[in-house]
């Protein structure tokens, strides 16, 4: 497994992001034939443990923001056969990081069976992972140890214009789910309580 296993089949690692000066979080599904990569960033020897875990495995990245590419230029050098998938709205800002192969639309069925939910400000996705209950997050939710104690939503200013107001409606759709686990790419991620952990998060902007 890429990294440490949080639940069978789905693994996730920190890397030090040299332009942002902080660890960010990568994220791994492993099916028996397929392998899903969600915002990575791999460094030193987090390259040979992509290729073991990897295999003979067809191997897919998808990114939740354009600035999540993160090193899936690199994988497709390192492993050519690899597609890059992009939101249809933010095609044109990942093409700038990496070649894209294919580009999905707000909920369309994408590898692993996730779910794109969007969009966000900035053209930003959630995925959702119904075979794991997992929301996997890019930037608009912070989780623990970022801004303080626990799930979070992200500053004002990084939403470009947006309001927070926005970025509520944007989301209110998680919360129909059954979301056990909110997978963040910055801070720790939420491994129990999911549902909750979101609903006082976007409750924190009423008012």
């Amino acid at each position: 497994m890429l990294g440490e296993e949080l639940r069978p089949g789905l693994g996730t690692w920190t890397a030090h992001h040299d332009e942002w000066g902080q660890d960010v979080r990568g994220f791994a599904i492993v099916e028996d034939e397929r392998l899903i990569l969600v915002d990575p960033l791999l460094v030193g020897g987090q390259w040979d443990e992509l290729a073991a875990t990897r295999g003979e495995r067809a191997l897919d990245v998808l990114a939740t923001i354009h600035y999540h590419v993160r090193s899936g230029g690199e994988v497709r050098e390192r492993h050519p056969d690899a597609r890059i998938w992009a939101f249809q709205g933010d095609r044109d800002e990942i093409a700038e990081r990496a070649p894209v192969d294919r580009a999905f639309a707000i909920g369309e069925a994408l590898p692993g069976g996730l779910v794109a939910i969007g969009p966000l400000p900035r053209e930003e996705v959630v995925f959702w992972d119904a075979a794991r209950a997992a929301l996997f997050a890019g930037d608009v939710l912070l989780g623990d140890g970022v801004e303080g104690d626990g799930l979070g939503l992200c500053p004002e200013p990084w939403l470009d214009g947006a309001s927070l107001d926005t970025l509520r409606a944007g989301l209110a759709p998680v919360l129909e789910l059954p979301v056990e686990l909110v997978l963040t790419a910055h801070g720790a991620p939420t491994v129990t309580g999911g549902h909750a952990a979101l609903a006082a998060a976007l409750a924190a902007l009423e008012g």
